[in-house]
This record gives C-alpha cells, sequence and structure tokens, in this order.
C-alpha cells in the first residue's frame, strides 16, 4: 500500500515541470486513497466525501488524455470514476463489502494507468508517455 503512495510521488515529481496540474490531481488522489486506505470500513461520511474528491479528479482527468489522444487512459479514467461513484455509494449506505470492492476497481485503475501511462527514465524518474496513437 505505501508502495502505490510511493509511486504516485514519484511520476508527481518527475511530470511536474510538464504538466503541474496533472500533478496536483495525482497528489489529491493520493491523499484521498491514503485517507481510505487507513480506514477499517470504507463508510461513512469521511469515506463518502474521500471517494467524491477521487470522482471529480477522474472527471477532470478524462479531458486531459482526450487531449492527449490517449483512449486507453480516458477509458480508465472513465472506469475510475464509475468505480468512485460506486464507493460514494456504498459509503453513503453503510455496505463495507461494496465499499471495499469499488475501493479495490479504484485502486485497479489506478495500478493499471501507471503501468500503461508511464515510463522511467535514464535518471530513475518517471513521465508521461507520449502515445503513439489510440494507446
Amino acid at each position: 500500500m505505501r508502495i502505490l503512495s510511493l509511486v504516485l510521488l514519484c511520476c508527481a515529481i518527475a511530470a511536474a515541470e510538464e504538466y503541474p496540474q496533472f500533478v496536483a490531481m495525482m497528489k489529491m488522489t493520493n491523499a484521498a486513497t491514503d485517507a481510505l486506505r487507513k480506514m477499517d470500513q470504507k463508510t461513512g461520511p469521511q469515506a463518502m466525501r474521500a471517494a467524491e474528491r477521487i470522482g471529480t479528479i477522474y472527471e477532470e482527468m478524462i479531458p486531459f488524455w482526450r487531449q492527449r489522444n490517449a483512449t486507453a487512459a480516458v477509458k480508465l479514467s472513465v472506469e475510475g470514476k464509475a468505480a468512485a461513484a460506486e464507493l460514494a455509494n456504498a459509503a453513503f449506505a453503510g455496505d463495507a463489502a461494496k465499499a471495499d470492492a469499488a475501493f479495490n476497481a479504484i485502486m485497479a485503475t489506478c495500478k493499471s494507468c501507471h503501468e500503461t501511462r508511464r515510463e522511467k527514465t535514464s535518471d530513475g524518474k518517471y513521465r508521461i508517455k507520449q502515445p503513439a496513437s489510440s494507446q
């Protein structure tokens, strides 16, 4: 779990110079997922607010990736936004099992995007891959 935080931080640092708004979104997502990760049950008002924050960030990421013709990243952003809405609804309803499943779906979209949209540079940092066509 700490590894994802470290990965997000490394990605944010590397992308900072090129895409400051994107970096800010990654930092907000990291803060919200860290808060959720620390919860025994991802239910209640705090979990709902964190999920809504994540959903808003995914909404902002959709045009970011569309502008870069990154179709797969747009798809992951749409899926992440839907999972965040599911988490917010489950948190509101007090359904811990559905909330956990939705949180896992969010984390899967993060992981998948990081695996496909980031590349390590020669100095050990990360940057956003430039799509060849519709990646």
